[in-house]
């Protein structure tokens, strides 16, 4: 099993990390289950038959009023998250361009490129930018079950939260795999964790074993994070609920080429590979 888990997780260039296990344990609560379900997902990549994605809200409730009495009530606060537009979506690089964490944590850098795609400097404390109800405090200052109370109280607007956008019921679904119980605080460990598992589901251990191509993987992530384009360029979710590719392909082809060195060969970049951010 340890020998299972340690080909699952891989924290640094290459993939010959002995305490990967270790550190991802220890990102999830004592009886949680990280371990055992590092184990579950270690078997197939599902991202696939995705059907609920971290920045992929497709149908939010109608809209209606608040529930009387809410502390929601009547608040209406422009988001933190950056607007899309000139130096956002697709804009080409220049000044503040996105660039790498430095180190040899290959993960730490894909969670930086995703970041880049979905909640720029924003990171954490991201939520949706077209919500006109905004969490009552800094995400990652709520606990679960205040999130869940935000949902529930704003109905009719996209709840994305945090440095990886993830909407109502994929929260649910990884609070369900984990076990995670409601008074955890949704703070930047938590939020990495569980990004892990998504990017688990998009078929990372799979890559790091050579059973899928990074092409493959790139598309994988790209039906997972909607600011994250496909092979053709586009979101895997293009013009529904308003969701775009914030970066292309060539820049996401680039990156991941950088990150992954042992497998830049294989990365199919286009002809402008420094493309736009």
């Amino acid at each position: 099993m340890q020998h299972l888990l340690r080909q699952v997780w891989s924290f640094s260039s290459g993939w010959h990390i002995e305490d990967g296990l270790q550190r991802t344990c220890a990102l999830l609560p004592a009886g949680a289950g990280g371990c055992l379900l590092a184990l579950c997902l270690a078997t197939s990549a599902v991202a696939e038959g995705w059907t609920w994605g971290s920045s992929f809200d497709p149908k939010p409730a109608a809209r209606r009023e608040a529930m009387p009495g809410s502390s929601f009530s009547g608040l209406r606060v422009a988001s933190s998250f950056d607007q899309p537009g000139a130096g956002f979506a697709l804009a080409p690089q220049g000044g503040g361009a996105f660039r790498l964490p430095g180190g040899n944590d290959a993960l730490v850098k894909l969670q930086a490129l995703i970041q880049h795609a979905e909640s720029r400097r924003a990171g954490y404390d991201a939520w949706h930018e077209s919500a006109a109800v905004p969490p009552p405090k800094a995400p990652s200052r709520m606990t679960l079950a205040e999130i869940r109370s935000w949902i529930a109280a704003t109905p009719g607007q996209h709840h994305a939260i945090g440095r990886y956008q993830i909407v109502p019921d994929t929260l649910e679904n990884l609070i369900r795999r984990t076990g995670l119980p409601a008074e955890t605080l949704f703070d930047a460990k938590i939020q990495d964790a569980l990004a892990n598992i998504l990017i688990l589901d998009a078929g990372y251990a799979e890559f790091a074993a050579g059973r899928i191509t990074p092409g493959r993987f790139m598309d994988n992530l790209a039906r997972i994070w909607a600011g994250l384009p496909l092979e053709s360029g586009l979101s895997a979710y293009h013009g529904v609920a308003g969701n775009k590719a914030t970066v292309t392909r060539a820049f996401f082809a680039g990156q991941m080429a950088e990150i992954f060195p042992q497998q830049r060969a294989q990365v199919q970049l286009p002809d402008r590979q420094a493309g736009g951010s």
